[in-house]
């Protein structure tokens, strides 16, 4: 048993309505296999499928042509076995903001269950079957509901088997090319693309009629629709065709209703013909999904207010490149749309102010920033910048500007640029170009005076003056250019102001006045760029072409004249002769991707520019996701170098992260961003290690030196029992540095575990300098005393063997040495004599020993640190070569049993051989 419940449990949820619309709902059950022939019928009467899942489908049905598919299928269904049922009630078909399509149902329908017969069965809701008695051939007959129906007066259907049952659906197809019909180009092209539209129309014997530059096509059924549109679109399939035959061609198809098939159709359809775009059929959205498969549906753009089912759109084929190859944007229609006929504004573009009106007037001169600034803007957010301009001008109009303009959101910085797209003719800008000549100032330039000229006084006025004091400010002009007549800045004021009372003659005169009397060349081409600007925006394209061509002759440089030129040619309908212009001047001034994105003076060739733009997009995309995976690892490896609270973390992983984020915006100048900076910022990052690891490297060789000089201060010390503790330290020290100078500081593991030892390193070295600080007292004092006690020892000895031995020669052979007189001096008191003469040897001895002692102690000590460094490097030294050895050995032996390896496969593989043979 079917359950409606389920089937609408699987339609997708549209939490944004795009369009919704009432009409009929078919809940059609089957049993096994549904005949082909239903969905065929239900298909060609303007049914829409909605959703269909196992034995059962919901279809959709704008119009009352649904009864007559029911009844086609009544009168089948009496000459056929078909085992189906099919509920008809009122519904709502919902639409949201990607075209998901689903239903909105009465509670007490969604609950129901179909136990499907052999028989046909066709069950009517009664509000469904409100007002439709008098439909011919067709009537209700009152029926009670079977089980699991909802239960109300239900109906079924009796038809009349004579009737015919056609559908009621017609339209009329306008063709219109593009160009002026005097145009040689128009005539041979557009005469090849009729011969092929000719054939097509006589392949369907589809009627027609041929007026002046429009052949109007009459299609009297759905499948005549879609055979059509086929096969039209298929004409302009450039890879398959000859592009000689082709033509651009602007199509719409409109509901036949109560028009008649003559040649005033394209004045009673109202649409302004010279603003659609060629190549893709206008249609309502209710005619489009009723093409049913094979066609895709493409919004135009986006609206503020409530979009309906009768709403324009365009349609093109499915296997065409555009329906997949298209870079998703939508643009405001406040910003592309305008009014018929009439001009733009001069200074931004925008159809929907004057120049009066436009917030250019009074906003703060453009900043090169703001496309760095776009550069950054995902183009989901360019997408939700512009639903947000639509709705605030939707609802203020042009006091929405200013609104958008104040706020910080990624709506004003989208407007800023959008504004900012013209900003050589904008009044904002005129003094800076004055100023500078039309060159970018340097930042650190300092900004040149102004002279005495009024035309100064005069341009802030005219940017403050509202539209009825404009005569007024005219006057004063007048006057100024009368006692200044060889001012060229001055008629360019008035030029300006003539644009803003919409007298676009007197606005060029004084153009082309001011150009004359320019003495600068780069300001006289400036005049002449405004005169092409003026042209343009009256619809003039040819002659603003051209002026273009001719300002871009004389300042090749000048990239903003050649865009113009492309834009007029899209204004003109023909933007495929300029796509390979735009692919161009992208791939040389990458900038210039997003301005053609958010350019709404290209919206009459905006799906063939995005198409062709879209290589462009997928090509920049895919480098920036392999630099992705290349910076996640650079930052894995950044993480693996140095710890969160290390300088060159702090510093390098900010720019990493940053780019990180950078990579994951879907922006066109962002993918370049990426992959220009990612390779930079490895190199600084591989800078980085080699600096870090180098600037370690020399720490610990500082370390070493600082603890081979404790080491050889405390190499000679008379108490070794006392160096416990400073011993500790020392072999933890020396054990640190022994391994940090073993291990290969390029390795990341080894770089921080080296890095998390120096804390400790530092503090054990600061431990053994103090502590070095009383060996060296008890060390110096020690050898002090040692070398004045041997001083002192050898003094004192000499000095009492004099005294001891010298005083008995003079008492005992004073005479025979002819020293009586000091054996008379010394009397008989030898012995105290000689006690005083001990004391005073000793005194001197003292003296001696700690004169000598001073005099030698440093060279003494330096020559005792000296042996110490001596005898450490010769054990250095040996130690050294006995690893030395070790490793030649270990070397050799690694040969030997390499040779042996390679002696055994030799041995093997002539075994092999010998076997072999």
């Amino acid at each position: 048993m079917a359950q409606l419940s389920q089937l609408l449990s699987r339609l997708p949820e549209s939490k944004d309505v795009r369009m919704s619309t009432m009409g009929h709902v078919l809940w059609v059950c089957w049993h096994a296999r549904l005949t082909p022939a239903v969905n065929q019928t239900l298909l060609n009467y303007g049914g829409m499928l909605v959703g269909e899942e196992h034995e059962q489908a919901l279809w959709f049905f704008f119009t009352d042509d649904v009864f007559l598919a029911l009844a086609r299928l009544m009168v089948w269904g009496n000459f056929n076995d078909l085992a189906v049922s099919i509920e008809l009630f009122p519904g709502r078909l919902q639409l949201g903001g990607k075209r998901e399509a689903s239903l909105l149902l009465d509670g007490a329908l969604c609950a129901q269950e179909m136990l499907v017969r052999d028989t046909f069965e066709v069950w009517v809701h009664p509000k469904s079957r409100e007002g439709k008695n008098a439909l011919p051939g067709i009537a209700f007959e009152p029926q009670p509901g079977r089980q699991g129906m909802c239960s109300v007066d239900w109906a079924t259907i009796v038809v009349d088997v004579r009737m015919p049952y056609s559908s009621t659906q017609a339209w009329f197809a306008l063709l219109h090319p593009l160009g002026s019909p005097l145009d040689k180009a128009f005539q041979s092209g557009w005469s090849s693309m009729f011969k092929r539209i000719e054939a097509l129309l006589q392949k369907h014997k589809i009627k027609s009629i041929v007026h002046e530059t429009f052949v109007i096509v009459a299609v009297d059924n759905l499948l005549m629709l879609r055979t059509f549109l086929r096969d039209y679109l298929h004409s302009f399939d450039k890879q398959n065709n000859d592009p000689g035959d082709y033509w651009p061609c602007v199509c719409v198809v409109a509901d036949r209703n109560n028009l008649n098939f003559n040649t005033d159709l394209p004045k009673k359809i109202g649409l302004q013909w010279d603003n659609l775009m060629p190549d893709f059929p206008y249609m309502s959205y209710r005619n489009a999904y009723l093409l049913g498969e094979g066609f895709t549906v493409r919004d135009l753009r986006f609206t503020g207010e409530q979009t309906s089912m009768d709403s324009w759109c365009n349609v093109l084929l499915d296997e065409n490149s555009i329906s997949g190859r298209s870079i998703p944007l939508l643009m405001a229609a406040q910003l592309s749309g305008g009014t018929a006929g009439g001009a733009g504004c001069f200074y931004c573009g925008i159809h929907t102010h004057t120049a009066a009106e436009c917030p250019t007037r009074t906003y703060f001169p453009s900043r090169a920033e703001i496309w760095d600034e776009m550069a950054g803007m995902d183009l989901e957010k360019i997408n939700e910048g512009f639903r947000q301009i639509e709705m605030v001008l939707d609802r203020k109009g042009v006091d929405g500007y200013e609104e958008l303009l104040e706020g910080e959101d990624d709506a004003a910085v989208l407007l800023q640029a959008v504004l900012d797209l013209n900003s050589p003719s904008q009044l904002r800008n005129v003094p800076r170009h004055w100023l500078y000549r039309m060159r970018e100032p340097d930042p650190d330039e300092e900004k040149p005076a102004r002279d005495d000229s009024p035309a100064w006084d005069l341009l802030d006025r005219l940017a403050q003056t509202a539209p009825d004091n404009l005569p007024d400010l005219e006057t004063k002009l007048k006057q100024a250019i009368a006692r200044h007549q060889r001012d060229p800045r001055l008629r360019m004021v008035r030029a300006f102001l003539l644009i803003e009372k919409n007298d676009f003659s007197h606005a060029a005169a004084c153009f082309r006045e001011a150009a004359s009397l320019t003495p600068a060349p780069t300001l006289q081409a400036w005049n002449e760029y405004l005169l092409a600007r003026l042209a343009e925006e009256q619809g003039q394209f040819g002659p603003a072409i051209e002026q273009y061509a001719q300002v871009l002759r004389v300042m090749p440089q000048w990239r903003d004249v050649q865009y113009r030129g492309i834009v007029c040619r899209v204004k003109m309908g023909f933007a495929e002769q300029v796509l390979e212009q735009i692919v161009k001047l992208v791939r040389e001034e990458p900038a210039y991707f997003n301005r053609i994105l958010i350019d709404p003076a290209l919206e009459r060739g905006r799906l063939l520019i995005l198409s062709s733009l879209y290589d462009l997009w997928e090509e920049a995309k895919k480098n920036a996701e392999e630099e992705r995976v290349k910076i996640n690892a650079l930052e894995a490896r950044l993480s693996a170098w140095f710890s969160e609270d290390h300088p060159v973390q702090m510093q390098l992983g900010h720019k990493i992260r940053k780019l990180e984020a950078l990579s994951n915006v879907n922006n066109y100048i962002a993918f370049l961003q990426v992959v220009e900076e990612r390779p930079t910022l490895e190199k600084e990052l591989d800078e980085s290690i080699e600096r870090e690891v180098e600037d370690l490297r020399n720490r610990y060789k500082y370390y070493l030196d600082v603890l081979q000089e404790i080491r050889d201060e405390a190499s000679w010390f008379p108490f070794p029992s006392v160096l416990r503790e400073f011993s500790s330290d020392f072999n933890e020290s020396a054990g640190i540095i022994n391994w940090a100078f073993a291990c290969n500081f390029n390795e990341a593991e080894i770089f921080q575990r080296a890095q998390a030892s120096m804390p400790r390193l530092a503090a054990l070295l600061r431990n053994l300098k103090k502590r070095l600080q009383f060996l060296r007292m008890v060390r110096d004092g020690t050898l002090f005393a040692m070398t004045m006690g041997k001083t002192f020892f050898w003094v004192e000895t000499v000095g009492l063997l004099f005294c001891f031995i010298g005083i008995p020669i003079v008492v005992f052979w004073g005479e025979s040495l002819y020293l009586g007189w000091l054996r008379d001096l010394l009397g008989e008191n030898q012995w105290s004599i000689q006690k005083v003469l001990s004391v005073i040897v000793t005194m001197i001895a003292l003296g001696l020993a700690a004169l000598r002692t001073t005099l030698v102690f440093d060279r003494k000590r330096e020559k005792l640190l000296e042996q110490a460094r001596s005898q450490r490097e010769k054990a250095q030294q040996m130690r050294l070569e006995r690893i030395r050895k070790q490793r030649m050995a270990e070397a050799e032996n690694a040969r030997r049993v390499q040779q042996a390896e390679a002696e055994r496969e030799m041995q093997r593989q002539l075994k092999e051989r010998m076997r072999k043979d």
